[in-house]
């Protein structure tokens, strides 16, 4: 008799999940991709091991993906990014910090900057930054160059 297949195993029966610390990232193949936190993500899956599949596995795909409340997608994915300001705010710092290229993935649009961050200085760093080149090449140029000597010593007259 064959085993009855649960509604977690169907709907990421061809897709990949990638666990990475506090997120989760799932690549489903030919539906595009998205990031979640690791614990919704757990629990959605906790939800949907008890649960039977239909046998469809998109519709399943849609049944487990209603679950997870914050997740960031990727353009083109069959989800779309939602969830709670400061909780997708949270999740795109932690894809930051993670290595993702977060300019790759659909944000609201104010969480764009987010994105960019890394791109522009901020604005007590800018001054400091303009005064470093100015002092910069002063003291490459004195430690390039030897001090002048005087006449004796190159052997010349005084």
């Amino acid at each position: 008799m064959k085993r009855t297949l649960s509604l977690f195993e169907s709907a990421v029966s061809r897709a990949r999940v990638i666990r990475q610390g506090d997120i989760v990232q799932v690549v489903i193949d030919g539906g595009g991709a998205f990031v979640t936190f690791t614990q919704e993500f757990h629990q959605a899956q906790k939800w949907a091991a008890a649960k039977p599949a239909t046998g469809n596995m998109v519709s399943d795909r849609g049944r487990l993906f209603e679950q997870i409340g914050t997740l960031v997608s990727r353009p083109g994915s069959m989800v779309s990014t939602r969830g709670h300001g400061k909780y997708v705010e949270a999740l795109v710092r932690a894809m930051n910090q993670a290595g993702y290229e977060i300019s790759e993935w659909m944000l609201p649009p104010e969480l764009k900057s987010i994105a960019t961050a890394h791109l522009r200085p901020s604005a007590p760093r800018r001054a400091a930054d303009d005064a470093a080149p100015a002092a910069a090449p002063d003291a490459a140029a004195d430690a390039s160059v030897p001090p002048p000597r005087d006449d004796e010593s190159r052997g010349g007259r005084a």
